[in-house]
């Protein structure tokens, strides 16, 4: 495993693709390991993302990128350009505002627009731009662009 420095920037909408909010940006240390079918990047969210104690994975193949949390924050989303992949998320009692009908879990359905990697051994970037719903409501548009570097 090699130590990474990722840049994260999200951007999300509730009505359309057009007109997104401001980004949010975060900095923070990570992990990249590369596997015959890619790489993966593991990082530790902080308070400042309302998952502390939750270990997130990205998980990056050549046209697919998992997004997995686990400890305090269990979910799984699967990025795949053109397809619609459903999975359970758990924010447990982390302070996270609780899903439609007040349930600490749900059913989350991820259809994504866009998929783009790019990894030149040193570091890379990943590009996600998706559509969540969940319990089958749209819940909103979102955009994730990731950079990593090598930390030498």
């Amino acid at each position: 495993m090699q130590d990474v420095v990722i840049t994260i920037k999200g951007q999300q909408h509730t009505d359309d693709w057009e007109n997104f909010d401001g980004p949010i940006e975060l900095i923070t240390p990570g992990k990249l390991r590369t596997h015959p079918g890619g790489y993966a990047l593991t990082y530790n969210e902080t308070r400042l993302t309302g998952m502390d104690g939750t270990e997130t994975t990205l998980n990056v193949e050549p046209k697919r990128v998992t997004l997995t949390r686990t400890g305090g924050v269990f979910s799984q989303m699967i990025f795949e350009q053109g397809l619609r992949h459903l999975s359970y998320c758990d924010h447990g009692n982390y302070g996270l505002p609780a899903f439609a009908g007040g349930a600490e879990g749900a059913v989350v359905g991820v259809n994504a627009c866009k998929v783009k990697t790019s990894f030149d051994g040193q570091g890379g970037a990943i590009d996600v731009e998706y559509a969540l719903d969940i319990e089958n409501r749209l819940s909103g548009h979102s955009k994730m662009e990731i950079e990593f570097r090598r930390v030498h």
